[in-house]
C-alpha cells in the first residue's frame, strides 16, 4: 500500500509548473495509461479473438483454437488476394505485436511523466526552492489580509536570500556538475530557469519522437500522415481504407495429432480489439499533433520570456507600477531570470495582486541594500490600513507564517 501511495503521488499535479507541463505529466500520461488497462482488460478479461471453426469442432476444441491463434499470432490477407499456398509467405504476414499493446501504451505514458521527474530532481539542487514558494504564495489561509502581508514578505525574504546565495557562491561549488551549463546558470541567475526551458525542451522532444514513431507504424502508401487522411476522409463522410495494421479479420493456421496423425487446420478469427486497438491509436496521432503545437508555442513563449532583458524588465516594471531609472538595474543585477521566473510562476498560480507585492517587497530591498533614497518603503498593513516597514531577512520556514 506504501508503494501505491507513493506511485499515486506522482500523478499529483505539482505547483511549480504550468497548464502545457501538467498536459503532458498528468492528464496525456493518464488518458494512456487508461487507454492501457482499458486495452488490458479487453485482452485478458474479455474475449479478445473469436474464431469461425469446423462444425464438427466441440466448444472446448473451438476455446482451444482461439487460445493457441491468440498467443502464436495471425496474418491478414486482404480478401481480394488469394491465400498464399507457401507456408513461409503466411509466416511474413504474421502480426504479433497486438498482444503488447497495453505494454507500449504504459511505457509512452512513462515517457511522458519523465521530464516531470527531471524537473522535480533537478530543482531541488537550486537554493531557489520553487515548489515551497508557490505552495506559501497559493495557500488559503492568504485570503486573510494580515496572514498575505506576512506571507508576502517570507516569501521576498526567501527570494532575495536564495538569489543573494547565488550571487556570492554559484561560481565558487566545487561539485561537479552533470552538464556545464548548470554551473554556469547558477553563476549568472539563471539555474532554475535553464532548467525549465531544458524540462520544456524533454517535453517537446518526447511528444515528437513518439509522434514519429506511431506516424511510421501507422503509414500506408495511401495514408503517408495517417491520422490526418482518416480525419480528412471522416470530414467527407467516408470509411477510411483498411491499412492492416490493425486487422478485424485475419486467418490462423494450427496442427492437431489425431491417432498419431497430424491434421492442419486454417481458420478465420475476428480481433474484436483491434476495433479499439486502432481508434485509440488514431485518437493518440490527432493528440500528439495538437499536443506538439502547444508545447512548441509554449516553449516559445518561455524563451522570450525569460531569455530577453527586455520582456523581464517589462514583465517587472508592470507589477511595480512605477517609472524608475533603476528597473532595469533592478532586474539583471538583482532578480536576474531565476527571480522573474519565481515572479512569473507567483502571477500565473497566485495572482498579479500577490506577484505585485512580493515584486515591490523585493524592490525595497533592492533599494535599501543599493542604498538609493527609499520614498515607498512601506508595504500595506491589513489590520490598520496604515504602511508598515519591510521585517528584516530570515529564512523560509512554514513556521514563519501566522496560519
Amino acid at each position: 500500500m506504501h508503494f501505491l501511495a507513493s506511485a499515486l503521488r506522482f500523478l499529483e499535479p505539482r505547483v511549480d509548473d504550468d497548464f502545457v507541463d501538467r498536459l503532458h505529466y498528468l492528464y496525456t500520461s493518464t488518458l494512456v495509461l487508461m487507454f492501457a488497462v482499458l486495452v488490458s482488460a479487453k485482452q485478458y478479461v474479455g474475449h479478445p479473438i473469436e474464431c469461425f471453426v469446423p462444425a464438427q469442432f466441440t466448444r472446448a476444441m473451438e476455446q482451444y483454437t482461439e487460445n493457441y491463434c491468440w498467443v502464436q499470432n495471425t496474418y491478414w490477407i486482404p480478401f481480394q488476394d488469394l491465400i498464399p499456398h507457401r507456408l513461409d509467405d503466411r509466416e511474413r504476414r504474421q502480426i504479433g505485436y497486438y498482444q503488447w499493446v497495453p505494454f507500449v501504451l504504459a511505457v509512452a505514458a512513462l515517457m511522458f511523466h519523465i521530464p516531470s521527474s527531471v524537473w522535480r530532481m533537478l530543482s531541488s539542487q537550486s537554493g531557489l526552492n520553487a515548489a515551497l514558494v508557490l505552495q506559501l504564495a497559493c495557500q488559503e489561509q492568504n485570503v486573510d489580509p494580515l496572514v498575505r502581508n506576512k506571507t508576502i514578505d517570507v516569501l521576498a525574504r526567501h527570494i532575495d536570500d536564495a538569489l543573494m546565495y547565488q550571487r556570492e557562491h554559484g561560481a565558487r561549488k566545487k561539485n561537479i556538475y552533470i552538464f556545464a551549463v548548470v554551473r554556469v546558470g547558477k553563476f549568472y541567475g539563471a539555474y532554475v530557469s535553464t532548467v525549465y526551458v531544458f524540462i520544456k525542451t524533454l517535453h517537446l522532444c518526447n511528444v515528437i519522437i513518439q509522434f514519429l514513431l506511431l506516424n511510421s507504424f501507422l503509414e500506408t502508401a495511401e495514408y503517408p500522415l495517417f491520422g490526418a487522411h482518416v480525419l480528412y476522409d471522416l470530414l467527407l463522410g467516408r470509411e477510411w481504407r483498411d491499412s492492416g495494421k490493425f486487422p478485424r479479420v485475419t486467418l490462423c493456421d494450427f496442427e492437431i495429432r489425431v491417432l498419431g496423425n497430424v491434421h492442419r487446420h486454417t481458420v478465420q478469427c475476428v480481433l474484436v480489439v483491434n476495433m479499439l486497438t486502432e481508434k485509440i491509436f488514431i485518437f493518440l496521432w490527432i493528440w500528439l499533433s495538437v499536443l506538439g503545437l502547444i508545447t512548441a508555442l509554449n516553449l516559445l513563449f518561455w524563451l522570450c520570456a525569460l531569455a530577453s532583458a527586455h520582456c523581464r524588465q517589462n514583465f517587472v516594471a508592470k507589477h511595480l507600477d512605477m517609472e524608475s531609472d533603476q528597473i532595469g538595474r533592478f532586474t539583471d543585477r538583482f532578480l536576474r531570470p531565476d527571480g522573474v521566473f519565481l515572479l512569473q510562476m507567483i502571477a500565473s498560480h497566485a495572482g498579479n495582486l500577490t506577484c505585485a507585492k512580493v515584486t515591490e517587497a523585493l524592490w525595497l530591498i533592492f533599494l535599501r541594500r543599493s542604498g538609493k533614497p527609499v520614498l515607498d518603503e512601506k508595504v500595506e498593513s491589513s489590520d490598520r490600513g496604515e504602511w508598515e516597514s519591510v521585517c528584516c531577512l530570515g529564512p523560509l520556514t512554514s513556521e514563519n507564517i501566522v496560519m
